[in-house]
């Protein structure tokens, strides 16, 4: 809870001018009841229109400062949970973004997004009730009880009895309902999961004609979750009814008990209205509370779920390092890699050096560690074992965006943002102008099909093949001067004849700067100034083309199966 504490204390002062705008609002609320007793006891038992007239006056002028403190109490309510759970929300969007890949697995992508949005809803909202609630009902319910004792009447003992049931009742509700809360959001969050997968395998699922599967399958969830609710608000359903019968019957107690003392003269007609007034507002406190009180349960567990977002420990750990040479070179020493909850290591004493004007190639088979020595460089995890060094100095030590902007990374799989052609470019280098990015389209042979950087990019670039979101993600890698350049399959998607042309423009790019690819396919890398074949894990071979088709058994074996598409000049 002290991360979200810390955030809530930005509106403490907010927070103090509802609190006295409630007081306003209470003590006119508990002022209109000893109002009408003197209206009832000396205006009209004395048939005083004065009293009356001037007591009426005054009931009004209460009423309608009650009513402009309450309506300030909403509006500023609505402010405070609003700015609050906005500035919740960014601050757990901050977080998240500085996770590793580590974070990323240890929460679900559905449930962040259900922590982040239906969580923060839910506390945002109770914050706002919480103002109305928990605040204003006790404040009310001891003023009331104050009055009634004022009045100094023997049917207190009702107004006990009354609150012993009430709490009893609340006691009840609550012990039925609370197991069901945490439930719920786990649900939301597996309704979050199913309907992503299902979002974005549509075409998978449509090809192998998985549609009632996977209808069921949502489906099965989606019930779940009625049924859980249906459970907690047939429970709920009963709170509310069940007050006002225990409402309705002390009223009934404090008229029937009363009218026995108005008879013998031991309390007035107004002091048996007032007294029914206070015990009404002094209940309908504890409804109020009650209410509340069967959300907090489920509020409890949103914030609790927030909070583990929040106080989650980043692994990478920002350094103080900077560096701002020209020429820089990197230097994988010893490294050793195990993914967290794994029993095999997945890269294990890897050793190579990435040089200005140099490419470097990584080959080998699915699952060999080629795509995790990317991540590794970029500190997107950190290594188990061993140092990777940036000009002798670990990587560890360098500040994050001193450290990535040294670095350009084309993932295997290209990510594109909705909006616009210029603003995925600018992500590559945001102050980059219109000559800039035109080049780095026609260097990745993009000009094809942009002609325009307005061109709008749909969510997931959706609106482009696969190929055209490869050679925008390349372009976009490109458009600024690096020291290393990082191509994780990144010319998977494209045609040979494509290929080479855009490795060529590459070439020239980067000619001052270190390269490094990771590819399935030998004519991707054939030309490379040093191939690195992994297997398992481990290097096994290093060398130029020429050399490892000769020597390398693994090369030779994936030299062979390519060799029929790929021709003699391998």
């Amino acid at each position: 809870m002290k991360n979200i504490i810390n955030t809530f204390k930005r509106q403490i002062p907010l927070l103090i001018l509802i609190i006295i705008f409630l007081i306003i609002e209470v003590y006119c609320d508990l002022t209109l009841p000893s109002y009408t007793a003197d209206i009832v006891n000396i205006g009209i038992q004395n048939t005083n229109f004065d009293i009356i007239t001037s007591t009426g006056i005054n009931m009004m002028m209460m009423v309608i400062v009650s009513i402009a403190a309450t309506l300030i109490v909403s509006y500023f309510s609505s402010i405070l949970s609003s700015s609050f759970s906005r500035d919740l929300r960014e601050e757990i969007y901050e977080k998240i973004l500085n996770f590793s890949n580590h974070e990323l697995n240890t929460f679900s992508r559905a449930s962040l997004i259900t922590r982040s949005t239906n969580d923060i809803n839910q506390i945002q909202h109770t914050i706002g009730m919480m103002l109305r609630t928990l605040l204003f009902a006790p404040i009310l319910a001891i003023g009331s009880i104050i009055k009634v004792f004022e009045i100094g009447s023997n049917l207190s003992w009702i107004i006990f009895v009354a609150f012993i049931a009430v709490a009893i009742l609340l006691s009840l509700v609550i012990w039925n309902v609370v197991p069901y809360f945490r439930k719920t959001q786990e649900i939301v969050d597996q309704i979050n999961r199913v309907s992503r997968e299902i979002l974005i395998g549509i075409p998978v699922i449509k090809a192998f004609v998985r549609q009632n599967f996977e209808n069921e399958r949502f489906n099965r969830y989606n019930k779940d979750y009625y049924n859980v609710n249906l459970r907690v608000y047939r429970i709920m359903l009963v709170l509310i009814p069940s007050m006002t019968l225990i409402m309705n019957l002390m009223i009934v107690l404090i008229l029937y008990f009363g009218a026995f003392d108005a008879l013998n003269g031991s309390l007035l007609t107004g002091d048996i209205i007032a007294f029914v007034q206070y015990s009404t507002q002094m209940v309908a406190s504890f409804i109020m509370i009650g209410g509340f009180t069967i959300m907090l349960p489920r509020v409890l567990v949103s914030t609790r779920r927030v909070e583990e977002v929040l106080s989650t420990e980043i692994s990478i750990v920002d350094g103080t390092y900077t560096d701002n040479s020209d020429k820089d070179f990197l230097e994988f020493r010893n490294v050793s890699y195990t993914y967290p909850g794994a029993e095999k290591e997945t890269l294990h004493d890897i050793n190579f050096k990435l040089s200005p004007g140099k490419t470097t190639a990584i080959i080998g088979g699915t699952g060999s560690g080629k795509s995790t020595i990317l991540n590794l460089i970029p500190r997107l995890q950190d290594v188990s074992t061993g140092e990777i060094l940036v000009n002798e100095v670990n990587i560890k030590e360098y500040n994050l965006e001193n450290l990535r902007s040294k670095l350009s990374l084309a993932p295997q799989k290209a990510v594109l943002f909705s909006g616009t052609i210029r603003s995925n470019l600018l992500q590559g280098k945001n102050d980059a102008d219109e000559e800039e990015m035109f080049d780095a389209i026609y260097n990745s042979e993009s000009s094809d099909f942009i002609d325009d950087l307005d061109m709008p990019v749909t969510q997931g670039g959706s609106n482009f093949s696969g190929g055209q979101k490869q050679r925008i993600s390349i372009a976009r890698a490109i458009i600024g001067k690096h020291s290393f350049y990082l191509f994780d399959d990144c010319f998977s998607a494209l045609d040979v004849k494509t290929e080479k042309v855009v490795r060529e423009n590459i070439k020239e790019l980067t000619k001052d700067s270190s390269v490094l690819i990771v590819s399935q396919r030998i004519s991707t890398i054939k030309d490379a100034d040093e191939i690195i074949v992994l297997d398992e894990g481990k290097i096994v071979d290093k060398g130029t083309h020429n050399e490892l088709k000769n020597r390398c058994l693994i090369y030779k074996e994936i030299l062979s199966l390519q060799l029929e598409n790929l021709g003699d000049s391998l």
